[in-house]
């Protein structure tokens, strides 16, 4: 997959997905054979919905608001990401989580996704990238 091509998707998702919470707009993102590795916990399509699902329940915002790194692989179509999420929880306090991501694309949708996440600076928030 092209460079343009893997990032107008990723471009996409963490703007519709994850920092306007559209769980609506899966589906255009990402196969239905989709498999996510976070901190060596597995998840499969159906609870990555229900992951996102509770993530608009125990936070207010989520934002990313810049890739600290983005490398592409055409040849194995893969997107490795690293970034820090802005978390403001429900009592309104803002807290950050950093990220390592890489994305594997087929067939223009992302079919796996490997991370490993860690909290900055609050506690509470080191399971959120797995919560369910």
């Amino acid at each position: 997959m092209l460079k343009k091509d893997m990032a107008n998707v990723i471009n996409a998702v963490y703007d519709e997905v994850l920092n306007k919470f559209n769980i609506e707009s899966v589906p255009k993102y990402f196969d239905s054979q989709y498999n996510q590795i976070t901190d060596n916990t597995r998840s499969n399509y159906n609870e990555f919905i229900c992951h996102l699902k509770m993530l608009k329940k125990v936070v207010k915002h989520v934002f990313i608001k810049e890739f600290k790194e983005k490398m592409f692989d055409e040849t194995n179509s893969k997107v490795f990401l690293h970034y820090i999420v802005d978390i403001t929880k429900l009592d309104g306090k803002v807290s950050h989580v950093e990220v390592f991501a890489v994305f594997t694309f087929n067939n223009s949708k992302i079919v796996k996704c490997e991370e490993l996440t860690q909290s900055l600076d609050d506690d509470e928030l080191h399971d959120i990238g797995r919560i369910k």
